[in-house]
C-alpha cells in the first residue's frame, strides 16, 4: 500500500505544479495591492502638445507722399506800350474810298423807258475782274419766275465811276438792283461774284 501511494504521490506531483504557476501567474497583477509600492496606473493617452503661433509676416508698406497744393504764379509779359499812351497804328492806304476789303457799294439807279441805269463807285483792289449787275422784280408772277435780266461790265484801273445799262425791263414794275463784283481768289485762282450792294426798289417808266 505504502508503494501505492508512493506511485500516486509522484503521480499527482507533476501536475500540482503547473497548477501553482498557473496560479502564481494569474496572481501577478495583484502583487503589489496594498503595498508601499501600490500599483501602477494606468497610461492614458499622450495629451497633445500645444503649439506655438507663428505671427504673420509684417510688410512694410510704402507711404505714398500727397503733393502740397502750391500757390499758381504766372508771369504775363509787360505790354509793349507805356501806361497812358494809347497804341498808334497806320491802316493801309484807302482804295477808292475803302481799305481793300469788301465793303458795301450802294448803286444809283436812273429809270428809263423797260430800261435803267445803274452807276457805281469803281473799288480799286487788284483782285476786282468786273462787276454784275442783276434786275430782281418785286412783281411776283404764278409759276415758276423768269430769270431777272442781267448785265456785266469790266474793272476800271482808277477809282472812277462804273456805269451799266440794262434793258429788257417791264414799265410799271418795280425792280431792286443787285451789285456783285468778279473777285479772283489769290490761292485756287477761281474768280466768284460775291454781293456788295444793292437799290431800294425803282419803278421802271
Amino acid at each position: 500500500m505504502a508503494a501505492v501511494a508512493a506511485v500516486g504521490l509522484v503521480a499527482l506531483s507533476a501536475p500540482a505544479t503547473d497548477l501553482a504557476a498557473q496560479v502564481t501567474a494569474s496572481w501577478a497583477p495583484f502583487r503589489n495591492a496594498g503595498t508601499a509600492d501600490g500599483p501602477e496606473p494606468a497610461r492614458g493617452v499622450d495629451a497633445p502638445q500645444p503649439v506655438t503661433a507663428v505671427p504673420d509676416r509684417i510688410v512694410d508698406t510704402p507711404v505714398l507722399a500727397l503733393p502740397v497744393p502750391r500757390r499758381l504764379e504766372v508771369d504775363l509779359p509787360t505790354p509793349m506800350v507805356p501806361y497812358g499812351v494809347p497804341l498808334e497804328t497806320t491802316p493801309p492806304p484807302g482804295q477808292c474810298g475803302g481799305y481793300g476789303s469788301l465793303r458795301q457799294v450802294p448803286p444809283g439807279v436812273v429809270p428809263g423807258a423797260g430800261s435803267a441805269t445803274v452807276r457805281w463807285q469803281a473799288d480799286g483792289r487788284e483782285v476786282v475782274q468786273g462787276y454784275r449787275v442783276t434786275a430782281v422784280s418785286q412783281q411776283l408772277v404764278s409759276g415758276e419766275q423768269p430769270a431777272p435780266p442781267q448785265v456785266t461790265v469790266g474793272r476800271r484801273d482808277d477809282c472812277g465811276e462804273v456805269t451799266a445799262s440794262i434793258g429788257g425791263l417791264t414799265s410799271g414794275v418795280a425792280y431792286v438792283f443787285w451789285l456783285e463784283e468778279l473777285v479772283l481768289d489769290a490761292d485756287s485762282q477761281v474768280t466768284v461774284y460775291e454781293q456788295v450792294g444793292w437799290s431800294p426798289a425803282v419803278v421802271i417808266g
